[in-house]
């Protein structure tokens, strides 16, 4: 069952999942929004129109069962929106994002999600940039016993430009990562940053690559990735890949993983800090070092405390 409520002169939209119904609180003008339950799937179909600042949507899942979600997002010529999904999906969880901005649009996505580390979660979005579009996407998670996250982004049009940053804090089982960039056009811009902290037995894999056809003069692209391995059991595999069909581009990949350092460690516990609490400013400080990316100051700060938090 779904609820749609009437609009006003308003820029949010919130969307709940809850026990038996799902709620649409739209709003706002600016966005038009249908949903839709059947057979244990829920679809949501979500129209963004031109404005001047950007139209929030806050995604809400607390319903207590696993949770398919199929999302379909269409940016008109001039849009703006950011997405909030602080969700646990205590029970497990498959999410399908389909994106698709037209001209001059800009979407921000961030996702901080803590889950259950017994559970399973999936996460699939493919998303399509037009001419002058801005995809900021900013994901951090704690991991759980088995995940997979998958992003395909194409550069279609001239000026389109990615930004993206991925973070994982896990002690649990198995986290594949994969992220693949694909520039069909040229003077576009991706730069995308994967920073994993692996704990326990858990086994993290990150999969990037960047692909540039032929006629994509002035691509600008870089990506790096950074593993810390805290215990002896714990694994991190980072696999940047560049295939590069022009010559009039500059880009760069870059991948590292390893334990801490222990002079820094044994610095700090030498101060009184205690071993425990000297790996968690460790971590923070690792975790930390491309935040400066968000550039929406209550999203950095909400970003920071997750790290602060699950750290």
């Amino acid at each position: 069952m779904s609820k749609l409520n009437q609009k006003v002169d308003s820029h949010d939209c919130l969307i709940q999942i809850v026990r038996n119904n799902l709620v649409v609180s739209n709003e706002s003008k600016y966005i038009n929004c249908s949903a839709l339950e059947e057979s244990g799937s829920i679809n949501l179909n979500i129209e963004v129109l031109e404005s001047d600042i950007a139209t929030r949507i806050n995604l809400q899942a607390l319903r207590d069962s696993y949770i398919n979600l199929n999302i379909e997002i269409s940016l008109l010529k001039g849009a703006r929106l950011e997405v909030l999904d602080e969700s646990e999906y205590s029970k497990g969880s498959e999410i399908k994002i389909n994106s698709e901005l037209k001209q001059g649009s800009s979407f921000e996505l961030y996702r901080l999600n803590k889950f259950n580390q017994s559970t399973e979660n999936k996460y699939y979005h493919t998303c399509n940039l037009s001419r002058n579009c801005v995809f900021k996407d900013f994901n951090f998670t704690n991991g759980s016993k088995q995940m997979t996250n998958e992003t395909i982004i194409s550069l279609a049009h001239e000026h389109a430009k990615y930004i993206g940053s991925g973070v994982v804090i896990t002690n649990s089982t198995n986290c594949n990562n994969t992220l693949k960039i694909n520039h069909i056009a040229p003077s576009a811009i991706s730069d995308c940053s994967f920073k994993a902290v692996s704990r326990g037995n858990a086994a993290v894999t990150f999969n990037g690559k960047i692909s540039v056809d032929e006629n994509c003069s002035n691509t600008v692209s870089n990506q790096i990735s950074k593993g810390l391995i805290m215990d002896e059991e714990s694994k991190v595999n980072l696999i940047p890949k560049l295939e590069i069909n022009n010559d009039d581009v500059v880009c760069s990949h870059g991948a590292a993983s390893g334990k801490p350092d222990e002079n820094v460690l044994f610095y700090l516990t030498s101060r009184g800090i205690s071993r425990k609490d000297a790996e968690k400013i460790y971590i923070q400080g690792f975790l930390g070092e491309y935040i400066y990316k968000i550039d929406n100051a209550q999203m950095q700060a909400k970003a920071k405390q997750f790290i602060s938090q699950n750290a």
